[in-house]
């Protein structure tokens, strides 16, 4: 039987075999069948890629070498994927073994696009597309694969590849793609170029270039439409890959386990967000930021030697990982060494706990998620003025620390919405011995006083006195039997208040992010957090699965990286368990929470 006959036969035989469910990587029909090739696919279809990895680690057939690879690929271990695609394809003949030389052929295609490597993954996909060899499905999910690459390109990118010596098809396939996201004069230019080539090959007939042709020969009717923000598509089953950024610590740190927890909620968003999104999927690669390979924990490293690592480890997450977006330093003090590598490689930073106000200055590619202190006494005004009616305030605060920006930003915001502060006490309190009454003794609600009756006094008091300051400030406040209401900050959450001290007094505080545990959702969550990792979730926990999920959501949404900057900024709020994110055209997080200490009066009153 010659060998044309045996191929005629493979490919109907080929035709009839059902399709093989491939989670992220080849949706393609069944090669031709052995007998051991149907443990090894039913392993594949089970998705136990470790199995695979470890029974065929020395493979011998062209099954063995296929799945051993698209489990390395589904795995996001690309240059393993890459080692045995490629043995595949010089090991085995076209001749002897089409179908496996077909798929591994697509299969490095999206590897290498996958890699950034987007000109040569055009390349072989186009030329696949083509081949004469290629049953109809093969060549179908070829050519969807060049419309697929060329969709998710920036119109930058394309006016780039265009420089590249492509066949004239593929360069009329992609000034197609370019048309209306690209200034008309532009546009002209390109197709005059492409137009040159078409004549010295002798396709000048070519349908493509028609169409554009017909598309630029009314201005007019181009301007109308010209729009540059693209909308972006990406193949099935696309690839992203997340850097993470987190502290390093010794198990006998307590700060051990907070880093532990983060990562643990990251890793089970990914696991959620793989498991429900069967188009995508996300790894996750983490570096540390922490050299502890140069320092101890008595001496700390310089600043050039802590920019130097961080350069480091993030230029490795980008060029070597080829990450889509980073979360992660942890700390305010980390992040000015990491801020300019965001601009630098225009990768966007993704900020989980820092909330400093000076870090997101001048820097297009940095988000902090927690809301800073800023953000958080402007909220906390707005509030009073316009949920609670206040229309006199008091303000007391220390110098110098992270709570005398959010009574700035108090005073500016209240002042704004028309309420009168009364007094603002923004005073050096360690000089005093953090001693108060000489300003407390304002906030009387004595009307024989001759002072200005306030409704409520801001107290932002943060740190590691804010303990002292609050006991005092609570303390002042009930020697004189004010009935006037406190707004805080967060560390006014943490404080053990006797209602009956000041039975009159509410207590409204802002924090960054908050966990409802008596929400059906969060109770959900917690019993299948148990159930991966043995222990109930920590904040921390919460915050590390709300922030690496509402990062994926939304490099989901973009489609392309190169767009996530701008679509976050006019996303709609992602509502999680202990964040409610919302940038609102900027780079900090705009949503703060208000929480409630009653009075005992209001307690009575609402029972």
């Amino acid at each position: 039987m010659t060998k044309s006959i045996i191929y005629l036969l493979i490919t109907l035989f080929i035709s009839f075999l059902k399709t093989v469910p491939s989670q992220n990587i080849v949706v393609a029909q069944s090669p031709p069948q052995q007998i051991q090739y149907h443990e090894l696919l039913s392993l594949y279809e089970q998705g136990q890629d470790s199995i695979i990895i470890k029974q065929y680690l020395t493979p011998t057939s062209e099954a063995e070498y296929y799945y051993l690879a698209s489990s390395h690929l589904r795995l996001g271990d690309y240059s393993k994927a890459l080692i045995y695609f490629s043995s595949l394809i010089n090991i085995f003949s076209l001749e002897e073994s089409i179908w496996w030389n077909i798929e591994a052929g697509l299969a490095k295609a999206k590897i290498l696009f996958y890699l950034n490597n987007h000109s040569s993954a055009l390349e072989q996909a186009y030329a696949l597309s083509i081949h004469s060899s290629l049953t109809e499905d093969q060549k179908n999910r070829a050519a969807t694969f060049v419309e697929d690459i060329l969709g998710y390109l920036s119109p930058t990118d394309l006016v780039q590849l265009l420089t590249d010596i492509y066949p004239l098809q593929l360069k009329a396939n992609i000034l197609q793609e370019l048309i209306y996201t690209i200034p008309y004069e532009l546009a002209k230019s390109l197709l005059s170029d492409v137009e040159q080539l078409a004549e010295m090959s002798g396709e000048s007939d070519n349908l493509t270039l028609s169409r554009v042709k017909q598309q630029l020969s009314v201005p007019v009717q181009y301007q109308s439409r010209y729009d540059p923000i693209k909308q972006y598509t990406v193949p099935n089953g696309f690839h992203y890959r997340l850097g993470i950024l987190l502290p390093t610590y010794s198990l006998d740190d307590p700060r051990y386990t907070v880093v532990q927890d983060l990562y643990k909620g990251m890793s089970f968003a990914a696991e959620e967000f793989n498991a429900n999104t069967p188009d995508a999927k996300f790894f996750l690669i983490y570096k540390t930021t922490s050299d502890t390979t140069s320092r101890n924990s008595e001496v700390s490293v310089q600043k050039s030697n802590s920019d130097h690592f961080a350069h480091t480890q993030f230029s490795s997450l980008v060029i070597s990982d080829r990450v889509s977006a980073i979360i992660g330093p942890l700390f305010s003090n980390e992040a000015p060494s990491y801020a300019p590598l965001a601009e630098e490689y225009n990768t966007p930073l993704f900020l989980p706990l820092a909330n400093a106000d000076s870090l997101d200055l001048h820097n297009n590619y940095m988000f902090q998620v927690n809301p800073s202190f800023s953000s958080q006494g402007a909220k906390l005004a707005r509030y009073a003025v316009e949920t609670l009616g206040y229309d006199t305030l008091g303000i007391i605060a220390e110098q110098g620390s992270l709570g005398e920006t959010a009574a700035h930003s108090f005073l500016r915001e209240s002042e704004r919405m028309g309420a009168f502060v009364a007094y603002n006490f923004v005073e050096n309190l360690e000089e005093r011995g953090y001693g108060i009454t000489d300003f407390t003794q304002y906030f009387t609600t004595d009307t024989l006083d001759s002072v200005t009756i306030i409704d409520a006094v801001y107290a932002p008091f943060t740190g590691t006195i804010a303990q002292t300051l609050i006991e005092s400030l609570l303390t002042d406040l009930e020697a004189m039997r004010s009935t006037i209401d406190i707004l805080g900050s967060e560390e006014w959450g943490g404080v053990n208040i006797n209602t009956s001290r000041l039975p009159e007094t509410d207590i409204y505080f802002s924090r960054g992010f908050a966990v409802d545990t008596t929400q059906n959702k969060t109770q959900l969550f917690a019993s299948s957090y148990k159930e991966r990792y043995g222990d109930y979730p920590t904040n921390f926990s919460y915050i590390g699965f709300d922030v690496a999920y509402y990062v994926m959501h939304e490099l989901y949404s973009a489609k392309n990286p190169k767009a996530l900057k701008n679509s976050i900024k006019k996303s709609s709020a992602y509502n999680g368990y202990a964040f409610t994110i919302d940038f609102f055209n900027t780079h900090v997080n705009s949503s703060v929470f208000i929480q409630h200490i009653p009075s005992f009066q209001t307690i009575n009153e609402q029972n």
